[in-house]
Formats: C-alpha cells, sequence, structure tokens
C-alpha cells in the first residue's frame, strides 16, 4: 500500500522534497507516519507540536488508518504559529500582544483588526446559520501567499489572518485580519487589501441558512 507526502514550505527545505511517496503495510495510522517523519527529519523536531497532517485536505486524528493512494499534506506552522483556518473563537489579546511584542522594536505603532462575524439578519430574512468549508491544502496555501504578500507592502511589518470553518451562529465571528505597520495609513490600506483578496481568492464556502 502506498501513500503520498506533500511538503509544503519549511518543510521543503527541510527534507528536500516536494513529496515523495511512502509503501506502508495495511494498519498503518496516521500516528505511525507522524512518528516516522520525525524520526526521518530530525530538523523538523523545532516544529514537532504545530506541524499540521492533512489527510486528503481534511484533518484526522492520529488514530486514522490509511488506504492506498491517500494523500497527506505535511505543513509547518504558519504565521502566529497557529493554522490559519480555526474551529474555535481566535484569542485576539493574545494575537495583538505578540504582534505588539514583535512590532513595536520595529518602529509600529499600532494595529488594525478586522473582525467579521455573522450577521443575524439579510434584509428581511433572519440568518439561523451559515457552515463555512475550504478547500484544503489549497486555502491555507492562498492565505499564507496573501500575508506573504502584505508583508512586502512597504511599512507594513506583521500581517496576520484566520478563517472560521464549520457550522456558525449570528454573532459567531467569521475571520480575523490583523495588520501591523508603521503608520495607520498603511496599516489601514493594507488591511482593505488583504481582506478583499482573502474573499476573492481564498476557497472557503459559505452555505447560509435562513427562516
Amino acid at each position: 500500500m502506498r501513500i503520498r507526502l506533500k511538503y509544503f514550505s519549511a518543510l521543503r527545505d527541510i527534507t528536500g522534497k516536494v513529496h515523495e511517496e511512502l509503501e506502508v503495510s495495511e494498519g498503518y495510522a496516521l500516528g505511525d507516519l507522524q512518528r516516522w517523519f520525525f524520526e526521518a527529519y530530525p530538523k523538523a523536531a523545532a516544529y514537532k507540536d504545530d506541524v499540521v497532517f492533512l489527510v486528503n485536505g481534511m484533518s484526522a486524528t492520529e488514530n486514522y488508518v490509511f488506504k492506498d493512494g491517500d494523500e497527506v499534506a505535511v505543513m509547518p506552522p504558519v504565521s502566529g504559529g497557529m493554522a490559519k483556518l480555526v474551529q474555535t473563537p481566535l484569542d485576539i489579546n493574545k494575537e495583538v500582544e505578540d504582534i505588539i511584542a514583535k512590532t513595536a522594536p520595529a518602529g509600529a505603532g499600532g494595529v488594525v483588526i478586522f473582525l467579521g462575524y455573522v450577521k443575524g439578519r439579510v434584509g428581511e430574512a433572519q440568518v439561523v446559520e451559515l457552515d463555512y468549508e475550504a478547500y484544503e491544502p489549497y486555502a491555507t496555501e492562498k492565505i499564507e501567499e496573501i500575508e506573504r504578500w502584505a508583508k512586502s507592502i512597504d511599512g507594513v511589518l506583521d500581517v496576520r489572518v484566520y478563517h472560521r470553518i464549520g457550522n456558525l451562529r449570528p454573532g459567531d465571528h467569521t475571520i480575523y485580519v490583523m495588520v501591523a505597520g508603521v503608520n495607520r495609513d498603511v496599516s489601514f490600506r493594507a488591511a482593505r487589501e488583504v481582506l478583499e483578496r482573502v474573499k476573492h481568492e481564498v476557497p472557503i464556502f459559505k452555505l447560509e441558512r435562513r427562516d
């Protein structure tokens, strides 16, 4: 039985590969693969607590048993040390304090924060819930690409984007965009451009249920 591993970002440098295939035995589980990976590539141990393993584009537990032909995306931690797609509310205060600590010495003087949340009403209709689904791993890759692009803007010192997935109700947070820059004009402009790119380029799909 064969499975295919696909590496991203810094893990490509560590492994020296974009992808590789492994021959594994029946009953081989994700936990077995994780142990093999960190033994085979000890330099990746620096990311051990944060590396994300997605099976066929979806999260899986260490007890998941592989099937022939499964693909595993292996991704390092991204900005902020968290996955870009989250199922629970983000600790905004923690993120902001981390941004301040890292950017104030470099000349940043403020953080622009956009927090989106589910509307309770659209027109005359009452919204019951939204269901967000992402096409992975491309959605995460695209968000990271947008973050890198925004960080290349003159005067921008840090950019963090997170998007909720799953079933959400009115008032639940949906998206977080945080930008630190050397002045407010740079930060506000970059935050708006990041938000527009995320909305139009990242494959996150919304199903809205109304009364």
